[in-house]
């Protein structure tokens, strides 16, 4: 179970310096990483399902060892993968931007310029995994720029450009899932998780990027703002995340 673990770790901690370096023009030098992992919860569901999937086909075996064990073997390369794509949440901040979303297989992360993002719209919150119930979009199809998950503790709210420009032309299947612009400037909303790391040090981090990337204004707004936990009530998503517009209870931007 470990060399799994430490595999999965290896292929993700790879993925992540791949993947910046496609920006490294534009963005520079990785300076840290937020992963936003799956908790023990969700790990322990995934391998509850391989277990059970698993035990299922011993209700009729195959005729030889062989046969009998390679459903179980099938199973497990599946789940595998599902944790693996689970994993790939990521917050790379680096020299001249950010870079936000899954660094999974086949899967970039939207690129995003100090210079893209608001001044005054960067807030760090805990409490993340209340972020869709709070901006009215829980049970609602997954947006490309709200990178949150049930299991997400901790995260940066932003105003920037809209996930089409951060996806740099590429179209894929996602764009399909890029929102409209709902911030109070009509520009685009984004989230990002920082796992189990405080959403503090992200902030921190990005403000010292920022400022020494010539934005000092940006810089400043993001740290002169506190963290604040989450309530989940979409009438607090104006007061509590920057930008954001007043929210109906039906879950209507305002």
């Amino acid at each position: 179970m470990n060399m799994t673990t430490d595999l999965k770790v290896g292929v993700l901690l790879g993925a992540e310096m791949r993947k910046a370096r496609r920006h490294r023009d534009e963005l520079g030098e990785v300076i840290e990483v937020f992963a936003d992992r799956p908790g023990p919860k969700t790990v322990t569901g995934v391998v509850l399902g391989w277990v059970l999937f698993t035990a299922l086909t011993f209700i009729n075996p195959g005729e030889t060892p062989l046969v009998a064990i390679a459903p179980g073997v099938i199973f497990a390369v599946m789940f595998g993968l599902i944790l693996l794509f689970l994993s790939g949440e990521r917050l790379i901040v680096c020299e001249r931007g950010i870079l936000v979303g899954s660094i999974a297989p086949g899967i970039r992360p939207y690129a995003i310029p100090y210079q893209q993002i608001t001044p005054g719209s960067i807030a760090g919150v805990a409490g993340a995994n209340r972020y869709l119930k709070e901006v009215g979009l829980q049970g609602q199809i997954a947006q490309s720029t709200l990178r949150a998950s049930w299991w997400t503790k901790n995260g940066v709210h932003f105003v920037a450009c809209s996930a089409e420009d951060a996806r740099r032309g590429r179209r894929r299947f996602t764009l399909a899932l890029d929102p409209i612009p709902r911030s109070i400037d009509g520009r685009w909303i984004w989230f990002a998780g920082t796992g189990r790391q405080s959403a503090r040090s992200a902030v921190e981090v990005i403000a010292q990027a920022a400022s020494a990337a010539g934005y000092p204004q940006l810089a400043q707004a993001a740290l002169n703002r506190v963290i604040v936990e989450l309530t989940g009530n979409p009438e607090d998503a104006a007061r509590q995340l920057p930008g954001h517009p007043p929210v109906h209870g039906d879950g209507r931007s305002r």
